[in-house]
C-alpha cells in the first residue's frame, strides 16, 4: 500500500482506516451478539468485498440464508477473491486503527473482540445514508457469518482460499 499522502483522494476518503474500521466493527459486534463468541480472525479479510461494492451491497440481506444468498448471486462470486485480496492492506490498516483507538482487542485466542468496556460507536454521527446503508449490512454479514457456521464453509462459498 503506497503512503497516505501518495494515495488518490477518492481512496483517502472511501477507504480510510476509521470508516472500515467502522464496517467491520459493525459485523464482529453483530457475530458477538449472536453468537456469545468472540469474532473469527480470517473473516474479518469478507467483509469490507461484500460490504463496500455498492452492487453487491444492495443485494445483502439477513433474512436469506448465506449459502442461498451465495447461490443465487453467483456474479458477485465469480472474481471475489481478487477483491478481498485488493482490500487485505485496507482491512489490516482499519482493524489496527480499531485496536489502537480500543474499540476492539485481539484475543488470547487470535480472535477479534469489541471492547465492551469501551462503549460502543455511534450509528448516526458524521453519517449519511450511504454511510448508514454501509453499517447495516456489516451487521447483516455478522449475522450471516454467526449462523453459517464453519470458518471453512463461509470461504469456500466465495471462492476465497484462507
Amino acid at each position: 500500500m503506497s503512503k497516505w499522502e501518495y494515495r488518490a483522494d477518492e481512496v483517502k476518503h472511501l477507504l480510510n482506516p476509521a470508516f472500515c474500521g467502522r464496517v467491520i466493527y459493525g459485523t464482529v459486534a453483530e457475530y458477538q451478539k449472536k453468537t456469545k463468541r468472540d469474532f473469527p480472525y480470517p473473516l474479518t479479510y469478507l467483509i469490507l468485498p461484500l460490504v463496500l461494492p455498492r452492487q453487491i451491497r444492495t443485494e445483502i440481506n439477513s433474512r436469506t440464508q448465506f449459502p442461498n444468498w451465495v447461490q443465487n448471486h453467483q456474479e458477485f462470486i465469480f472474481n471475489f477473491w481478487k477483491r478481498a485480496k485488493d482490500l487485505v492492506e485496507i482491512t489490516n490498516e482499519a482493524v489496527e486503527f480499531m485496536l489502537q483507538t480500543g474499540y476492539m482487542k485481539l484475543t488470547d485466542n487470535g480472535e477479534l473482540s469489541k471492547d465492551f468496556e469501551t462503549g460502543a460507536l455511534s450509528k448516526s454521527k458524521y453519517s449519511d445514508a450511504e454511510v448508514d446503508d454501509c453499517l447495516v449490512k456489516a451487521e447483516n454479514v455478522g449475522r450471516w457469518f454467526a449462523t453459517t457456521g464453519r470458518i471453512e464453509t463461509i470461504f469456500i462459498s466465495l471462492g476465497v482460499r484462507p
